[in-house]
């Protein structure tokens, strides 16, 4: 038990300001009816006045009590006291031997067992649940009616450093004395008791026999190479194989099989084969799905879930009817005692939750989502903070079921907010985050590998992305989103979004859906929107973009400035009001060439019949841009358009290649301040975008890189997460560089204040190799050692 203030300091208060009533209250039993007053005056807005008169009288039960100036004042000292009076307790859970739900909890040698026991324990404001490590899988509980304070949050976390797995899977053993059975194929089987949708071999998920054959361990699960094309002639309800996957000639019985549908632009759906005849190139399925963009040249498709499928090391299948499982193990061995299935959807659920904090966990074959809300039951200010989800999120289409998969969903109260800092999601089939609050913060999280199937909604819809918010005044900075499957990455819908530091590349770069961006604003979230300092990049798809629709159905009055975008469609603009300012943007499409088109793309018209002029106020300035226009060739730049620089980028600047975007001595950029550098041979600082690690990351230039300008004049780097100091190590020697000290030869300097850039004390020489480490010093007792990076001059 912990007291964040003692009492007597509270009662001596008491006993000052009246005598004959309070010193009869006692400690912590009466002082509801000390609340009571708070509640009846203090609360009533009117705490302003109490110093006003000399005499103040205040009624309770009955009771008149008359209160001078000084009393009153010892009143309000006791409310600022009395929040830090209230006990809070710590509580252990530990799945170990020393675990048990009949312990109290409040020491780690009597810990309970399960985290829901932990959990329910936690009744006060500032109480707490420390998880030791070890995974805990439990059935599905609510977290409900927990309230923290904004100085004594309730908070869930993982015990000291340890990191404790919260696991939707559970460890697969053949029923009764039964054992695994390798057939002459290679095929591992067992029948099990449970009902399981996904499949892992030690902590490497397992893909679904599929067809066209694509897998999750090299990811070609993300390319669409790996689908089957639709033919021209496909009609809504029938899907024809264009044959250069040859259904027809791959002589499979399709029927039954989940055919995952990208049949409308972005978006994609499933449904049940419901009849094909092995050696013909059409099958049917049960079109549900509204009004769509249907194009059947367009189109594309893989079939899943049926044992004729699986032959392909690291595929599985699930016979639902007899609860056998059929796996082909990566390495050929048996999959005893090493394979786990998933049972869960949801490890908990949170409603009617304030001031709640997680931290520390990692969420393993599972989730979270928060319940609806209402004005009596409010979800607000929790805190997320270094989480891991780790596959959380998962399609039943294993089970026969079509829906989408049900994924990490927080829905904060009207006019509330939560935070998510620091996180990880990774391996979700579905959405990663979809989200809703009033000034949420996301920040300093990354999101990697999330959704090949793009299966978001059983109906036409206005497409979803990786993470998808629907609230007002987001905060969505320093996340890194990296090759993901849909169309879109960050997508806000809310107006007055701050979208700022963000490192967004390979998004769909698989080509998995038609459409989409790496930052879409649709036309709520372009209203005093700010989208700067992002770096988009390596994607089939525009770097930003501000949608609309057919106007005056457009948004205003949004700023995309000081961005970088490269090797993607550039950005759109669509709209007006909007101000486009001091963005760099190079190089269009994935290929090694450009290819045709703008990279500053506003659009002057809407392409309707006739056209509909759109920009006409929007402010165009200090921009550079290979090419630039309104949307064509043929159209200009349309609005206030003034000071940018249109031409060749790459020898504007210092090595656009290796991330050098700062502009040369003699670049073009200097005179009007164009672009979203400057030209400063002793600057100390350079932005760089992106989720920060524990250890300085994002190189410049970056590592193993072969075409280094051999006239380089610094190295600079994405500084380690919460560091403040900075040591830099450079040299011609690996294993010098690598155990290098601050007593080094190698040691070249000491940054503190932010910086992150340190300027070469020697010239670089032509065809030479250099090698390069920064350590960041976390605290006097903590320094983490950086990689050792390496780079060759041309």
């Amino acid at each position: 038990m912990q007291y964040r203030a003692g009492l007597q300091t509270v009662e001596f208060l008491l006993r000052k300001v009246q005598g004959r009533f309070f010193s009869k209250l006692g400690r912590r039993k009466k002082f509801s009816k000390i609340l009571s007053l708070k509640r009846k005056y203090f609360w009533s807005g009117k705490l302003h006045s109490l110093a006003r008169p000399k005499v103040l009288a205040l009624r309770t039960t009955g009771t008149t009590f008359h209160l001078n100036k000084m009393e009153v004042f010892m009143l309000i000292a006791i409310y600022a006291v009395l929040p830090m009076c209230v006990s809070s307790t710590i509580y252990y859970v530990d799945a170990g031997t020393k675990g048990n739900d009949s312990n109290t909890g409040q020491t780690t040698d009597k810990p309970f067992k399960t985290i829901r026991t932990c959990i329910n324990a936690l009744s006060s404001a500032g109480d707490e649940c420390h998880i030791r490590a070890g995974r805990y899988h439990e059935p599905q509980f609510p977290i409900a009616n927990k309230k923290g304070s904004l100085s004594q949050p309730i908070i869930i976390r993982g015990y000291g450093n340890e990191n404790p797995v919260i696991d939707g899977t559970i460890p697969l053993k053949p029923r009764g004395s039964s054992s695994w059975v390798r057939g002459s194929d290679g095929i591992y089987s067992a029948q099990i008791n449970q009902e399981i949708w996904q499949l892992f071999v030690g902590e490497e998920m397992m893909t679904n026999a599929r067809w066209p054959n694509a897998l999750w361990s090299d990811k070609t699960v993300f390319k669409n190479s790996h689908w089957a094309k639709s033919a021209s002639s496909s009609t809504r309800g029938t899907m024809v194989d264009n044959g250069v996957k040859d259904l027809a000639g791959s002589r499979l019985n399709v029927t039954g099989a989940m055919a995952v549908l990208n049949i409308g632009s972005f978006n994609t759906f499933t449904a049940k084969v419901e009849s094909h005849v092995p050696r013909r190139s059409s099958f049917t399925y049960n079109d549900t799905f509204g009004s769509i963009k249907f194009k059947p040249a367009s189109n594309q498709y893989f079939l899943e879930d049926k044992l004729e499928f699986l032959d392909n090391d690291g595929e599985w299948y699930f016979n639902q009817s007899t609860k056998t499982v059929y796996v082909k193990t990566p390495d050929g061995a048996t999959p005893a005692g090493r394979i786990r299935g998933k049972v869960q959807t949801y490890a908990f659920t949170i409603s009617n939750c304030e001031y709640l904090q997680f931290k520390q966990l990692t969420f393993f074959g599972t989730t979270f989502k928060t319940l609806p809300t209402s004005r009596r039951r409010v979800i607000g200010n929790l805190t997320f903070d270094s989480i891991n989800f780790n596959f959380p999120s998962y399609s039943k289409r294993m089970l026969g079921v079509t829906d989408p998969p049900l994924w990490t969903f927080i829905r904060a109260s009207r006019r509330r907010s939560f935070e998510l800092i620091n996180s990880t999601f990774y391996g979700t089939d579905g959405l990663a985050l979809e989200y809703y609050g009033d000034g949420v913060l996301l920040k300093n999280n990354l999101f990697e590998y999330n959704d090949w199937s793009v299966t978001l909604k059983q109906t036409q819809n206005g497409g979803f992305g990786t993470v998808i918010s629907r609230g007002p005044n987001d905060n969505f900075t320093r996340n890194t989103l990296r090759y993901n499957g849909a169309a879109h990455g960050y997508r806000p819908n809310g107006p007055n979004p701050l979208v700022e530091l963000n490192h967004i590349h390979h998004q769909c770069w698989g080509n998995l859906q038609h459409d989409g961006a790496g930052i879409q604003f649709q036309i709520p979230s372009q209203t005093n929107a700010t989208c700067q300092k992002n770096w988009v990049h390596t994607s089939p798809k525009p770097g930003l973009r501000f949608d609309a629709a057919k106007p005056p159905r457009v948004g205003k009055n949004g700023t995309m400035k000081e961005n970088v975008i490269w090797k993607c469609g550039g950005i759109i603009v669509k709209g007006n009001y909007h101000h486009v300012l001091n963005n760099l943007l190079f190089h269009k499409g994935t290929g090694a060439s450009p290819a045709p088109g703008c990279t500053l793309c506003v659009r002057k018209y809407f392409p309707s019949r006739p056209l509909v002029e759109m920009n006409q106020k929007t402010v165009i300035r200090q921009n550079a841009a290979d090419v630039a226009n309104g949307g064509r060739s043929s159209w200009p730049l349309p609005g206030i358009v003034t000071k940018n620089v249109i031409g060749p980028v790459r020898p504007e600047v210092m090595d656009a290649d290796n991330l050098d975007f700062r502009p040369r001595v003699t670049s073009k950029y200097n005179a009007d301040s164009v672009g979203p550098y400057r030209y400063d041979p002793r600057n100390r600082f350079y932005w760089i975008p992106g989720r920060q690690l524990y250890k300085a990351d994002t190189p410049v230039p970056p590592n193993g890189s072969t075409t280094v300008k051999f006239d380089r004049d610094a190295v600079m780097w994405l500084n380690a997460y919460k560091a403040s100091i900075h040591h830099v190590y450079f040299g011609t020697d690996r294993a010098n560089v690598a155990s290098a000290t601050p007593a080094s030869a190698e040691h070249k300097e000491r940054i503190i204040d932010n910086g992150n850039v340190h300027y070469l004390t020697e010239s670089l020489l032509k065809g030479s190799t250099y090698y390069w480490r920064v350590d960041a010093v976390i605290t006097a007792a903590t320094t983490h050692k950086g990689d050792v990076w390496t780079f060759q001059t041309e």
